[in-house]
């Protein structure tokens, strides 16, 4: 039985563990030639810089890295896996689409969370952005009928200021943190969407 009350003692003797090479190799979800890529709404200079603002607090103070390898940006189409090969149709179809699209404006108002993972800056109700994002979703799913999702949630638009590794507990804190030294109230003209791709563990937006 295991005791409660026995401290850890890093000198203590430890079982002797198996090689590196002798170690089964973690799961790769990548087959070779295969990337992970999203479509969104890239935010403008001036939001991004605040939004690394906020994102560097969150590494500092609760030591919160994922949401800091992708820029500031609305998620459209959610991340999916395809081949390389597919690029230059994804950027095809992101250009054409792009085309149709009439700029409107996006408001940024308050901070929200999803259960006590997901830390984000929240925004406005958007009928043009709604609008967007069905249509878009739906040409990409007739478009791209062989993509397959792991998970594709309900559009609930955002902009992520930390996700998946918060500390247990310290979500209400990091988000009363904001709500009181940085209220947030502000908006910009979206007129296009970009393709984005996982580069070495950090999104970049592919051209």
């Amino acid at each position: 039985m295991y005791d409660n009350n026995r401290k850890f003692d890093r000198n203590r003797p430890r079982p002797n563990r198996p090689y590196q090479k002798d170690r089964p190799q973690r799961y790769n979800p990548l087959p070779e030639g295969f990337s992970l890529f999203y479509i969104s709404i890239l935010c403008p200079d001036a939001v991004e810089n605040k939004v690394k603002v906020f994102k560097d607090y969150m590494l500092e103070k609760f030591a919160c890295k994922a949401a800091a390898k992708s820029p500031a940006h609305i998620t459209i189409i959610p991340p999916f896996r395809a081949e390389d090969d597919l690029i230059p149709s994804l950027l095809d179809f992101v250009t054409t689409f792009n085309i149709g699209v009439v700029p409107f404006d996006i408001s940024l108002n308050g901070y929200g969370q999803f259960g006590d993972r997901v830390l984000f800056i929240d925004v406005a109700p958007n009928e043009s952005l709604q609008s967007l994002e069905k249509e878009c979703s739906a040409e990409f799913n007739e478009k791209f009928p062989s993509i397959i999702f792991r998970t594709k949630p309900d559009f609930n638009p955002h902009i992520t200021l930390a996700t998946r590794d918060i500390p247990e507990g310290k979500i209400s804190e990091a988000r009363q943190y904001f709500e009181t030294q940085h209220s947030i109230e502000e908006s910009f003209e979206a007129a296009s969407l970009a393709l984005m791709k996982l580069d070495n563990g950090w999104w970049k937006r592919v051209d």
